[in-house]
């Protein structure tokens, strides 16, 4: 029950945020704060397999092996879902709207929904056998859905929409290959 009703609040937070989209991307272009600008252009450069490669690493050296083929599954959703959702959707980013700083980065209509905080989220679920990793973890996301909406790369329905997303897919990982595994299949 804990699960809908988490999915419920994230879904109405993802309808506010629908209306908060060009206030807040406003926001963060007028108030720039250079320490922020360093931090959010490193976090822009790790891309989505690099988070599932640490979190695979960190799979082995806590030996939490089973669920090493849920983090696969979830790897696979990632990359499959976003890229459809992104390429359906065809949402512009916030920079050809508003005038970002250039990072160097095409005017692509691929916003919806944010693929590092999609990432990020995907993994949540792995860290259930230590609190401290997943409370850092849940950090990490909350720091890198505010990075990719701060640099003008995302507005902020499309790192509420990676968050939901995400979660859901580490959800969907896990209990499938739960499932999978009960039948004997692995």
């Amino acid at each position: 029950m804990n699960k809908i009703y988490f999915y419920l609040i994230g879904l109405v937070l993802l309808i506010i945020s629908f209306f908060l989209d060009n206030s807040v991307a406003g926001f963060f272009l007028d108030n720039r704060i250079g320490f922020f600008d360093g931090m959010a252009i490193f976090i822009h450069g790790i891309e989505g397999y690099v988070l599932f490669l640490f979190v695979l690493i960190i799979l082995f050296v806590f030996k939490q092996k089973k669920m090493i083929l849920p983090l696969v599954l979830a790897f696979v959703f990632y990359i499959g879902i976003t890229q459809l959702v992104k390429v359906a959707v065809a949402r512009p980013r916030p920079f050809t709207k508003f005038d970002f700083p250039d990072l160097g980065e095409s005017g692509i209509n691929r916003s919806f929904p944010s693929g590092h905080s999609t990432a990020s989220a995907s993994v949540i679920r792995f860290f259930e056998f230590n609190r401290v990793l997943l409370w850092a973890w849940i950090a990490g996301t909350v720091l890198i859905m505010f990075s990719r909406v701060y640099l003008g790369m995302h507005y902020l329905s499309d790192v509420m929409a990676g968050l939901i997303l995400g979660y859901f897919i580490g959800d969907a990982s896990i209990f499938l290959m739960e499932k999978l595994q009960k039948r004997g299949y692995f």
